[in-house]
């Protein structure tokens, strides 16, 4: 009787473990396929940034130079025209 018990007690613990195990694998294989996902989308967006960002221009407010998206700031003034900037309006 005691090692019906114990044999029971001991199968309890193994379908739990197994249970258990058995999530944890499947919580580990869905957090990869989510993070592989994710990496794909990133690097499909900076392809999709890069190209975009080559065929479009930008004229320089200030000396009305063209050039691409790619610089940060004008060639031929330095200016950082990424920034929208605002006029001043005169409070006279």
């Amino acid at each position: 009787m005691t090692s019906s018990i114990a044999g029971e007690i001991i199968l309890i613990f193994s379908v739990m473990f197994t249970i258990i195990a058995i999530a944890a694998f499947w919580f580990a294989y869905s957090t990869s396929k989510q993070k592989h996902k994710k990496e794909l989308q990133e690097k499909k967006m900076d392809i999709i940034d890069k190209h975009f960002n080559s065929m479009i221009r930008i004229e320089c407010p200030y000396c009305r130079t063209i050039y691409t998206a790619n610089t940060n700031e004008c060639p031929n003034c330095k200016a950082n025209t990424k920034k929208i900037l605002f006029p001043e309006i005169s409070t006279d």
